[in-house]
């Protein structure tokens, strides 16, 4: 490590990690795809890139470590036979150390002690790769080359490093780059030949341009592995034999564009998390003051106070289109969570004898950074438990008159204003009988409860607390824990989980999810002087009951006629072991609806609609059942976000399943 840390090093170290994801990615795909073509290309550019980086903000252990990667990737790459299970295992080994060495830079940290000896067996494993003589094509006629003979010619020298390994690979890109500013009238030795040498390299070219020294050089210096770029005047002697074109200039006018191959890139700019997350509370406490303005209004002289609320609402429209770009910067793209899963689904199905696909769709979808950060561990959980769980081994499959191969397909898309992520599999399926006798014998419900359930809400029990079907606990699953706690963090986030399965077929777990957990539409009610908020868009209608006719109020078995269909009706107060202030007489109801179940919530005041900024939940209160979140009142006031399906469940118990009655 250098004394003090590099200026690009953060840099680095946040672009390497990048492309160590993506090696990951590549290097499972490499072990099942056709050998060679543009997949191990793009493997060679980042681990090439990440050497590159590496030695430039002096990390010699990357720096080997990459080496050796690239040496037996390029072996690989030429010698166009599929690899071996154990030459990407030793591969996908070696971008793990990259990560740690990359992660122990950051912690400014010694590297690891074993690296030389991953080193030594990358170096052995690239040496035993036969190697595959390139027979460089038939010399053809040289094609007339069409140049203004008015225009300058220049001679152009350039040396490669002596450590380059990819010298013909560097000399396309000299070659490409050249062609970019000027006419190439000669380039010796080809990319070909020099695919054939070993060590550094010369390469030298003959141009005609009307461009300066200056932009020649510029055009080069910066390419990887090219230590030296030297440009003169050609003599007139050394002029080739060239066609002059009719119209003088023509090249020169010939726009830069058509001829060059390096695409446009939209520029982006770096943003650390935790910025977006502070500008995302200032917007937030903008639009809090400008409530807090409007309150303010109300108590204006009736000449003064139209003119003053225009310019309130002109603000608050400014703030709230400030507030969007915000949320729509914090935007983080599915695949965040994807990249890392063709690895674990590789590395797990190996270890248990299992031939397993991954396909992924809708890698594109883009959710709040929030979202995307709750949900790395429960998504982790369901293809790990699908791996382990759900999918038979090859011999299985077979006598069950299935491919040998197993398919696991994850698929995010978009519906309007929320997400939805499928984990299916074609894997054996739920054990519906299994499941009902667990439950029972774990005194979640009884045996007669148990039969009445349909196979749907059967499936359900899986998301019990504590319940396996498994006789022996596993490295992965097994021990009862792990579907509640993943449908416990999607409804921390607002969403849902739900799961079907049929034996034999496989099983579908369905995550339905918010594009962002930050704003909400709250209807207010007021119980026992305390002001809650219900999330608008699970609230079917408002209404009026007197239940004191009716024998007084409680949770049990009372219901309310709404839109023709009875429901059952709840007392808010009495969820939350509160006093209700409400005189005798009807009482207001807010009917809401959760998966297909409505109910209603006696209030002892409806008072009106708001749109807030939500906050999470800070302990003890992240542990309150009933509770989705926190916000802040125009007026300064703190409210909490009630969560209904919490209150459902409060109120009837976890077992409240859709369709119920």
């Amino acid at each position: 490590m250098p004394e003090g840390p590099h200026r690009y090093l953060s840099i680095f170290l946040a672009e390497s990690g990048e492309q160590l994801e993506e090696l990951a990615h590549e290097l499972v795909r490499a072990e099942q795809e056709p050998p060679g073509g543009a997949l191990w290309d793009s493997m060679f550019r980042r681990i090439h890139g990440i050497k590159g980086g590496a030695a430039t903000v002096g990390l010699t252990a990357i720096v080997e470590v990459s080496h050796a990667a690239e040496s037996l990737i390029g072996k690989l790459k030429n010698s166009g036979q599929k690899p071996s299970r154990e030459q990407i295992d030793l591969l996908l080994r070696a971008r793990d150390m990259l990560m740690t060495e990359i992660e122990k830079a950051a912690a400014q940290q010694r590297p690891a002690s074993e690296d030389a000896d991953l080193v030594a067996r990358l170096m052995e494993a690239a040496r035993v790769v036969p190697e595959v003589v390139v027979t460089p094509p038939p010399p053809v006629a040289a094609a007339k080359v069409v140049v203004d003979p008015k225009l300058p010619l220049y001679d152009v020298f350039v040396t490669l490093a002596k450590t380059c390994q990819a010298r013909g690979a560097r000399a396309s890109i000299v070659l490409r780059k050249l062609k970019a500013v000027s006419a190439v009238l000669e380039f010796e030795p080809t990319p070909a030949q020099l695919m054939q040498k070993k060590g550094g390299a010369r390469v030298v070219a003959l141009v005609a341009t009307e461009r300066s020294v200056e932009d020649i050089r510029a055009a080069l210096v910066n390419i990887p592995e090219v230590e030296q770029v030297e440009v003169r005047l050609a003599p007139v002697t050394a002029a080739p034999q060239v066609e002059p074109v009719q119209m003088q200039g023509a090249l020169r006018a010939l726009p830069e564009a058509a001829i060059s191959e390096e695409p446009r890139i939209e520029t982006t700019v770096r943003v650390r998390a935790t910025a977006l997350d502070q500008l995302l509370d200032q917007a937030a406490e903008v639009l809090h003051g400008i409530a807090r303005l409007r309150e303010a209004s109300s108590k204006l002289p009736e000449a003064s106070a139209p003119a003053f609320e225009a310019e309130i609402d002109r603000l608050r429209r400014t703030a709230r289109e400030l507030h969007g770009r915000v949320m729509d910067a914090r935007l983080t793209p599915f695949s965040a969570l994807t990249e890392r899963l063709p690895r674990t689904v590789r590395d797990l199905a190996n270890r248990m004898g299992k031939e397993i696909d991954l396909e992924l769709h809708g890698a594109e979808v883009e959710l709040d950074r929030t979202v995307i950060d709750a949900l790395g561990d429960p998504l982790n959980h369901l293809v790990r438990n699908a791996v382990d769980h759900g999918f038979e081994t090859p011999v299985q499959r077979m006598t069950a008159g299935k491919s040998e191969r197993g398919k696991l397909v994850l698929t995010a898309r978009r519906e309007r204003d929320k997400v939805l992520v499928e984990v299916s599999d074609d894997g054996r399926g739920f054990d519906v009988p299994e499941l009902r006798k667990r439950a029972v014998l774990m005194g979640a419900l009884t045996a007669q409860k148990s039969a009445e359930l349909t196979d749907v809400q059967a499936c359900e029990l899986a998301f019990l607390p504590g319940l396996s079907t498994r006789e022996e606990a596993t490295e992965t699953s097994g021990r009862g824990v792990g579907l509640d706690a993943v449908k416990s963090t999607v409804e921390k986030l607002g969403g849902k989980l739900s799961v079907k399965s049929t034996r034999g077929r496989g099983t579908s777990f369905t995550l339905e999810l918010p594009l962002s957990v930050s704003m909400a539409n709250l209807l207010l009610v007021q119980v026992a002087g305390e002001l809650y908020g219900l999330p608008l868009h699970r609230v079917v209608v408002t209404t009026e009951y007197d239940l004191s006719a009716r024998g007084g109020e409680g949770f049990e078995a009372r219901s309310l006629a709404v839109m023709g269909q009875l429901v059952r009706a709840y007392s808010l107060a009495k969820l939350f072991g509160l006093p209700s202030l409400a005189p005798p007489g009807p009482r207001p109801f807010a009917v809401l609806e959760v998966d297909g179940v409505r109910f209603a919530l006696a209030v002892d005041r409806l008072v009106g609609q708001e749109e807030a900024v939500m906050k999470p939940l800070f302990p003890p209160l992240d542990k309150v059942k009933g509770l989705a979140g926190a916000t802040v009142l125009g007026n300064g006031r703190p409210l909490l976000v009630l969560d209904p399906r919490g209150l459902l469940e409060l109120a009837e118990g976890p077992l409240r399943l859709k369709g119920a009655a």
